[in-house]
């Protein structure tokens, strides 16, 4: 089987993981996450649930003192993220800071492979694209391919 056929197998899965990112960065933008009282509000949740991984805690304490820039860090990079994936343009780099992301919210809020929450499953999927990068099919990183170094596209 050839890479093209093998990496368009992973089209449909990059399509939805990029709409979840950018729905979830444009209700985070549009909720008023750039000011930080969102974040500051869960990240107190967290920390009084003590759900946070122990080896995290000390990410979601400094989270949690400055909140507006960790908040507009998680909003700017869901939107980045989303509408990289979602243009097929530098999807392994794109999903490589995907899994720092949507990992460090996992373990600041405690999240295990059970529900609720999705981001554990979604830095897996992520992770999977750093791998096989599925923007070769339809997107931007086939037509850069001679451009860009292999390890971005």
């Amino acid at each position: 089987m050839n890479e093209r056929i093998s990496l368009a197998l992973l089209l449909p899965l990059r399509f939805l993981v990029a709409a979840i990112l950018l729905l979830e960065g444009y209700q985070k933008f549009m909720g008023g996450w750039l000011h930080g009282d969102a974040l500051l509000k869960t990240t107190q949740t967290w920390l009084d649930a003590n759900r946070a991984y122990p080896f995290f805690l000390p990410v979601l304490r400094s989270a949690h003192t400055h909140p507006k820039i960790f908040s507009s860090l998680i909003t700017t990079g869901e939107l980045f993220v989303g509408l990289c994936l979602g243009l097929g343009f530098v999807t392994r780099l794109a999903s490589f800071l995907g899994v720092l992301l949507l990992g460090s919210i996992a373990a600041a809020s405690g999240q295990a492979l059970t529900p609720p929450g999705n981001a554990l499953v979604i830095a897996a999927i992520l992770l999977t694209f750093v791998f096989a990068p599925p923007g070769r099919v339809l997107g931007v990183d086939h037509a850069m391919r001679a451009r860009l170094p292999r390890w971005m596209a």
